[in-house]
């Protein structure tokens, strides 16, 4: 039997849509104003999209979760004449969700249906961003956590390119140290970043950050960005304050 699919209406906005899989929340989309980014750790990550490169130029980016293929659709109306590859191995959500919410005209956004492990070694590379959004209900995969896998969403970044991981995390943030550490194991001199709720980074409650890794520097301008733009309350933790989050007291 297959999963439950189906949209929720919701309070805040009349045209918002919140894409539902067994009752667990997975994307949410303002049919009227793609820009509209809901839920939190878009919107981190739609900052960290306008971060790249030149503000409103085309970009190149790979999504590794589709969902209701919110953030393509961010990426569609903020950078005209964007390519994006997205890759979603549910075939039955991303069908229902196409449906429900075709994908806006003009846009350049290719769909492969399959599992991102698979396909990231034979994608071409010279994205300006890779996103890595993989969850189904609220799990990840476990090759999300190796150094291989990370080190594939990195060979694939054009230079100056950036990765962002959304990382749904316990208290105590396991996963999100075993992810960094991944990255930071493929690629060492990488710059890195993580932005969310300061309960959360502090390991105090359940929640998303947003993990960014930049092989050749962060863009200038993107801590500030993120902690001024929220949502709020916002926290960015890099360098030292990163580096003890990540590995502890030396």
């Amino acid at each position: 039997m297959g999963p439950h699919i189906e949209f929720e209406t919701d309070v805040f906005s009349k045209h918002g849509l919140t894409l539902l899989v067994d009752g667990t929340a997975q994307s949410h989309v303002d049919a009227a104003d793609p820009t509209h980014l809901f839920f939190e750790y878009t919107r981190r990550i739609g900052h960290v999209i306008d971060a790249t490169g030149m503000p409103g130029s085309p970009a190149r980016v790979l999504h590794l979760g589709g969902g209701a293929l919110t953030l393509a659709r961010y990426v569609a109306a903020t950078r005209p004449g964007a390519a994006q590859v997205v890759v979603e191995l549910d075939h039955e959500v991303l069908e229902t969700v196409l449906q429900r919410l075709p994908l806006p005209t003009g846009a350049q956004i290719e769909i492969i249906v399959d599992d991102a492990a698979s396909v990231i070694g034979a994608l071409d590379g010279g994205f300006d961003l890779v996103v890595v959004d993989l969850y189904s209900h609220l799990q990840a995969p476990a090759f999300v956590d190796t150094v291989d896998f990370m080190s594939g969403c990195l060979e694939l970044l054009a230079p100056g390119g950036m990765l962002a991981v959304n990382v749904a995390d316990a208290a105590g943030l396991g996963r999100l140290r075993r992810q960094a550490r991944a990255i930071a194991r493929a690629a060492p001199a990488a710059a890195l970043l993580v932005a969310g709720d300061p309960t959360v980074l502090s390991g105090a409650e359940e929640g998303n950050a947003v993990l960014v890794a930049a092989p050749d520097g962060l863009p200038q301008g993107l801590r500030e960005r993120l902690l001024a733009h929220g949502p709020h309350p916002a926290e960015v933790l890099d360098g030292d304050r990163l580096d003890f989050v990540l590995w502890g007291a030396c």
